[in-house]
């Protein structure tokens, strides 16, 4: 282990190198495909709330890996759509110097959301369904893992475990011991090191599982 590691609950200050170090660990993403000032943005989001965290891990003054979490204030309030509507404008501008990416397939997939999160800031929200009525009665207060990631060079090192212990720790603290995560079904390697860490398979869905951990109280 490195002698000289350090955690930091990250700031504005770090943006910048934060969103790098995000580029280094997700190239093929939706979020690196739009831009540097997207990824910012979205990092961004972590650190106007009380509700989310940010923080990483430095090992000789270079960002070796980062987590971001929050706890959602109630049913229907989620990361993905939150952190596009803060960053709507970066992604606007993200696709416009990039038009070729109109028709790339992950983005594709985000058209119907988008689509849904304009109507609701013209329209308002639609009555809910009773699909969401139920949902929204099974609904459990729990600690979301929105993002974890390290840099290549540090991956099977400490970094990911200790970023984890981490993450744990802040959901303890919190009082909530109810941990989710969503995770594309073809991410083997990240499903595999959740699955170490105790997180089980709890919905499957069409192209993703959510996943979970139950934490002790302390």
């Amino acid at each position: 282990m490195y002698s000289n590691h350090q955690l930091f609950n990250s700031n504005h200050k770090h943006l910048d190198r934060l969103a790098d170090c995000h580029i280094h660990c997700f190239p093929d993403s939706f979020a690196t495909k739009l831009g540097k000032q997207y990824v910012r943005k979205t990092l961004e989001w972590f650190l106007v709330s009380n509700n989310r965290l940010l923080f990483h891990i430095e090992i000789e003054n270079k960002i070796a890996g980062y987590c971001g979490s929050f706890i959602p204030s109630g049913f229907g309030d989620g990361s993905s759509s939150g952190m596009l509507q803060y960053a709507f404008k970066e992604a606007v501008f993200g696709m416009l110097k990039k038009p070729w990416l109109f028709l790339n397939k992950e983005i594709i997939s985000f058209y119907p959301f988008i689509i849904k999160n304009i109507r609701q800031k013209i329209f308002g929200k639609k009555k809910i369904s009773r699909t969401q009525i139920n949902e929204y009665k099974n609904y459990q207060p729990h600690v979301g893992l929105v993002v974890i990631g390290v840099e290549p060079f540090f991956r099977g090192s400490f970094v990911f475990q200790e970023l984890m212990k981490n993450f744990e720790a802040e959901a303890i603290k919190a009082e909530i011991f109810i941990c989710k995560l969503s995770v594309k079904k073809d991410n083997g390697r990240a499903i595999r090191a959740y699955k170490k860490f105790e997180w089980f398979i709890a919905e499957e869905h069409a192209k993703t599982f959510v996943m979970e951990k139950k934490l002790n109280k302390v």
